[in-house]
């Protein structure tokens, strides 16, 4: 069995491939498709397997569900939103963990019917290991953008399928989830894969738009009139200037993943202090801000606007953080001040998090280093 597998794996992309438009036949599609094949014979999966229709108890799909509640909630209007784009072609939109467990499903009744029959269904895994090549599974495994089509599908029963799946990242650069749009192969469109992706990074925008609501969120993109679409690039900063957090589009600008983004911050991306983008919006607040990569890939300049929401935890720098800041600089006695509300601030969010430093730190949406630091400094005043 093993000695034929390689032919078969041969042969089955290039039956599935001969069913799509040819704009689908981009290198990496086919070497991804080969890769997932490789793999899933490394693992023992067989094609001609019976589908397994088993999945977790009603209890721990409560369990998974509630752990991933946030992720549940901001996924479904949008993949309401991704229906009504495909409730033509008879496909079902869904949403599964970062461990390929499907966490919610809508769509055509008749077609959620036919995917009843391979187990297509909340609380059923669709990794590799379980349902071999699928969309779902593979693209968790390359974190990107997955098309599976018709025999693109390691398993047999499952040829009668077409699958796009996207990953879905938090603000670590972490993957989230999957959301994916299966349906019958004879409805397969070439531009379902674009709305799945673009759909998925919706939910980005909203999971760092909601986690860092009471912070500063700088936006920027190469084209300005791109600012305020699902396109733009987006970090999240701490009011020292540390880079907290950071959408699929701003990595992808930048050329950094997020952990040398938090690592280098602010100042030594863009050559430019938080001071200086605070001024420019208080003078200016509809006018986009010019800036440059000094790191990173983005050789032309790069438009940016900023969203300040910090006047429930950082009462002094509220209105006007730099002109609190320039005060503070040039009066002793309004830095003094300016630095005890800051600390006084970090203690009550610590003893509101009983005294779990990290919580306070998310509650204030800044780096825990920094909570630790400032209250060092205060103890040493």
């Amino acid at each position: 069995m093993k000695s034929a597998a390689p032919a078969s794996r041969r042969r089955q992309p290039a039956h599935a491939l001969a069913l799509q438009p040819e704009a689908t036949l981009a290198p990496h599609h086919v070497e991804s498709i080969e890769r997932s094949h490789a793999r899933c014979a490394a693992l023992g999966v067989e094609t001609a397997r019976t589908p397994d229709l088993s999945s977790v108890a009603p209890g721990r799909l409560r369990e998974v569900r509630e752990k991933h509640r946030r992720l549940c909630d901001q996924a479904a209007p949008v993949m309401e939103l991704l229906y009504e784009q495909v409730v033509s072609t008879h496909s079902m939109v869904v949403l599964a963990d970062a461990n390929g467990t499907i966490l919610q499903a809508i769509g055509d009744n008749s077609f959620m019917e036919k995917a009843q029959q391979i187990a297509l269904a909340p609380g059923v895994n669709w990794a590799e290991q379980s349902k071999g090549t699928n969309a779902i599974g593979t693209s968790l495994v390359d974190e990107a953008a997955t098309l599976v089509h018709g025999g693109e599908h390691y398993v047999s029963a499952n040829h009668f399928l077409t699958c796009s799946a996207a990953p879905i990242f938090d603000h670590h650069g972490e993957v989230l989830g999957v959301l994916d749009v299966t349906g019958d192969q004879r409805s397969y469109h070439p531009h379902t894969l674009g709305l799945v992706d673009l759909s998925a990074r919706l939910i980005e925008h909203q999971w760092i738009n909601d986690r860092f609501r009471h912070g500063l969120r700088l936006c920027f993109h190469p084209r300005p009139e791109m600012l305020g679409t699902m396109r733009e690039a987006m970090l999240a900063l701490s009011p020292d200037g540390a880079i907290l957090g950071a959408n699929r589009s701003a990595i992808e600008t930048l050329g950094l993943s997020v952990a040398a983004l938090r690592r280098l911050g602010l100042e030594a991306v863009f050559g430019v202090s938080l001071g200086a983008i605070a001024d420019h919006f208080r003078r200016a607040s509809d006018e986009p801000l010019r800036l440059h990569a000094v790191i990173g890939k983005a050789g032309g300049p790069l438009w940016a606007r900023a969203q300040f929401h910090w006047s429930t935890r950082w009462p002094a720098m509220a209105a006007a953080p730099t002109a609190a800041l320039a005060a503070a600089a040039a009066a002793p006695e309004a830095a003094a001040s300016l630095e005890a509300q800051e600390i006084a601030a970090i203690r009550r969010a610590v003893d509101a998090a009983g005294g779990n430093i990290s919580q306070a730190a998310r509650q204030l949406g800044v780096a825990r280093n920094t909570i630790y630091r400032k209250l060092r400094a205060a103890r040493s005043a």
